[in-house]
């Protein structure tokens, strides 16, 4: 059932705020769609014609604006049609608004109408108090560290006081603020832009919006005012070998035997370091080929993926062996080079004593 203010709304001269008759305070936040006067409607009786007009002044009351977005019922046209002789009607009238910007405000109502015993001019004055939105919970976008290619992320910028849901969405832009991401409502999943080689590298930014309009809200971990813009970096991770020929230092030596199979492999994968673990990820290499020095002493250079691992394999020629004393010894250098999905060149260099 909807609530009637029955009003009079007397003449007033001003002299000063505090000479104002303020016939209702409202409470409200940035974008936030509310009616003057709140829950209620200006309820005009005996009435045959009627002119609203309305005005939003600022605390000093300047006029900032007119006002057009209001709800009149009977509308102009229905109230002509339903007065009967002599008789007028009940009109109630409320009027439609958001504000921008947080501070304190005023509407200035007038009405000019004709009833069943003249014309007259009534105004009304209503005050708004406007703050911020409270954030409904902490966003945990991680801005000074950067995330890694694959991630997974989702986060929520609901808040407390915008009632809308459908009145929810967001931009996600690169640094050239191209969108490259859109979505409606308030949970912003992330795992389409993360898995986009072409954001490798870039600063991605995220605009929540109310209304299709950014906003500033209040954080609930310390109270600060924020904007609703959440700004990071997506990386590669980076590249991590494992194999027999890695060394400590550069003064180490690396002996290998001729027989030991799991030598002759290096595996390589990026890891990436996260808040909640590890990102994983197989390079996927391009224009692969491997170098070695004595050229002939090495056969089936391959290379082949099994999950987050790189696998680069080749064999020691058995005929550059049989031509080996036993227990004999020869110097053998490697160069591997590969370009990886992220387009980085990898040139990785390798020396090692071989034992037969």
């Amino acid at each position: 059932m909807k609530k009637y203010l029955v009003i009079f709304l007397f003449p007033i001269v001003i002299f000063s705020q505090t000479d104002l008759i303020i016939h209702d305070t409202l409470s409200t936040v940035t974008l936030q769609r509310f009616n003057v006067p709140q829950d209620k409607y200006i309820v005009l009786t005996n009435i045959k014609s009627i002119n609203f007009h309305a005005e939003l002044l600022d605390s000093s009351l300047n006029k900032i604006r007119d006002c057009f977005n209001f709800s009149q019922s009977p509308s102009k046209e229905e109230l002509s049609s339903q007065i009967v002789g002599k008789r007028g009607v009940l009109v109630q009238y409320v009027l439609n608004e958001s504000i921008e910007q947080i501070g304190r405000y005023y509407y200035k109502v007038t009405a000019s109408y004709v009833d069943e015993f003249g014309s007259d001019t009534k105004t009304g004055y209503y005050m708004v108090n406007v703050t911020y939105p409270t954030m409904a919970s902490d966003i945990d976008i991680r801005e000074n560290r950067p995330y890694y290619y694959s991630e997974s992320k989702t986060f929520s910028f609901t808040t407390v006081e915008f009632k809308n849901p459908n009145a929810y969405s967001f931009l996600v832009t690169d640094e050239g603020d191209n969108v490259i991401d859109s979505g409606k409502g308030s949970l912003v999943v992330l795992d389409k832009v993360f898995n986009d080689l072409k954001n490798v590298g870039r600063k991605i930014k995220v605009h929540g919006r109310y209304y299709g309009k950014e906003f500033s809200y209040k954080s609930p971990r310390d109270n600060k005012i924020r904007n609703s813009v959440w700004e990071f970096e997506i990386a590669k991770p980076n590249l991590e070998e494992f194999s027999d020929w890695t060394k400590n230092s550069d003064n180490d030596e690396v002996v290998i035997s001729a027989w030991n199979k799991n030598a002759m492999r290096i595996l390589y994968t990026y890891i990436g370091s996260t808040s909640g673990g590890f990102v994983v990820v197989a390079p996927e290499p391009q224009n692969f080929r491997i170098i070695a020095d004595p050229q002939d002493m090495i056969v089936n250079p391959r290379y082949s993926r099994s999950g987050n691992f790189l696998y680069v394999a080749f064999n020691i020629n058995p005929d550059f062996l049989d031509q080996m004393v036993d227990c004999g010894e020869q110097r053998l250098e490697l160069t591997i080079q590969f370009r990886t999905q992220f387009g980085e060149r990898i040139t990785k260099e390798y020396s090692a004593t071989i034992l037969k």
